[in-house]
């Protein structure tokens, strides 16, 4: 895996919206909405590409201490030969998502728990 990413990064575009994540108040830092960015991707059924233009934000060893993320990027797209590669893709494709997402007025809560809506105040 040579050819494998030793950092991740975040592109010009989305660094801000990667900060307008972060100070909708949900997360502690960039570091965890950036992986929350990339199980949305996942979860929207992203598998697949690559991010051009990342500026280098965090060593893989800062992001994946455990090695959690390679793991999980691995048995869910074992056709991937660069995980880092495309733990980068994911979390820049989440970023990009949420803020689609979130562009017509939709509360970031609505992104966290879908389904919940307008009960979220009840019970």
């Amino acid at each position: 895996m040579s050819g494998d990413k030793n950092t991740i990064g975040i592109t010009k575009s989305n660094a801000s919206l990667l900060n307008q994540i972060v100070s909708a108040g949900r997360f502690a830092d960039e570091m965890d909405a950036a992986k929350f960015s990339m199980a949305y991707a996942i979860r929207g059924g992203t598998r697949t590409g690559a991010t051009t233009g990342a500026e280098t934000k965090w060593n893989v060893g800062s992001i994946d201490r455990d090695g959690s993320l390679k793991s999980l990027v691995e048995a869910l797209c074992p056709e991937s030969t660069e995980p880092y590669r495309l733990i980068e893709h994911l979390m820049n494709e989440g970023i990009r998502q949420i803020n689609l997402a979130t562009a017509g007025g939709t509360d970031f809560y609505d992104i966290l728990f879908p389904g919940e809506g307008v009960n979220r105040k009840s019970g």
